[in-house]
């Protein structure tokens, strides 16, 4: 069987990192990082040592020309995409009353209009047994302190998917959501600002007793991407050890911040 050809966003680190590694098993792989080239350039190398042939693009997906020259240099390279996910995001972690319009245009270009023009420009070129793979998040579900901005981006996200599901299925096409719960990354590190007391309180709410990985992320979409998901189009995959089946301890959290 001949590799598969994906592009992972945001995957110099954390989720989009370990989706990489995972993918590379059967697909080769672009890396794309918003500024650091030195990050990509390491994965890229791990990669290589897995069989996979890669691409190495560095690219602020809130520019729109930038967006073109990274569709184009996957398909100059590669001629062709199997698997596309959608994982890089940007945002202001403000409360919505102090965010500006300005702060709004960032994160929907990012993960928003950035996509819809990847998906604009690559979805000719992935045919039978393709895959979108969006990444969500619980911010669209439940309000999260300094995440309005981004839970809004993050919902209209489920909504496109679903409807590129419908629009890209008869071509064979699959498209679905894999939305994370808390996951130890330098994001939650950063989020989390040395706060023990609020790490405890998401370990204590997740039925399964500790946080989600990345590579917990990323075997879910390796499962989405492989031939045994072919039927599983338009849904949500939510990944997060139970913490979402009993609300999330979101509120909790807002007295300690």
């Amino acid at each position: 069987m001949s590799r598969r050809v994906a592009l992972v966003t945001g995957s110099a680190r954390g989720i989009g990192r370990a989706v990489a590694e995972r993918l590379a098993a059967d697909h080769d792989v672009v890396v794309h990082g918003r500024r650091d080239r030195a990050a990509a350039d390491e994965v890229a190398a791990l990669l290589k040592e897995q069989g996979a042939e890669t691409l190495v693009v560095t690219a602020d997906l809130g520019d729109p020309e930038r967006v073109a020259e990274l569709a184009d240099a996957v398909l100059d390279r590669f001629d062709r995409v199997d698997t596309l996910v959608a994982n890089a995001a940007s945002t202001a972690f403000k409360p919505l009353v102090e965010v500006a319009g300005r702060h709004s245009r960032m994160t929907f270009a990012t993960v928003i209009d950035s996509l819809v023009e990847l998906v604009h420009r690559l979805a000719p070129a992935m045919g039978e047994g393709g895959r979108l793979l969006t990444v969500g998040g619980l911010d669209a579900r439940f309000a999260q302190s300094g995440h309005g901005l981004l839970g809004g981006a993050k919902a209209a996200l489920e909504a496109l998917t679903r409807s590129w599901a419908v629009e890209l299925g008869p071509r064979g096409v699959t498209a679905n959501t894999v939305v994370p719960g808390p996951v130890l990354t330098d994001s939650l590190e950063t989020y989390l600002a040395g706060q023990e007391e609020v790490r405890r309180l998401l370990v204590d709410h997740t039925p399964t007793g500790r946080l989600c990985t990345p590579e917990d992320i990323a075997g879910v979409v390796g499962f989405l991407v492989s031939p045994a998901a072919a039927m599983i189009s338009g849904q949500v995959v939510t990944v997060d050890g139970g913490i979402s089946a009993q609300g999330g301890p979101w509120g909790t959290m807002r007295e300690l911040w």
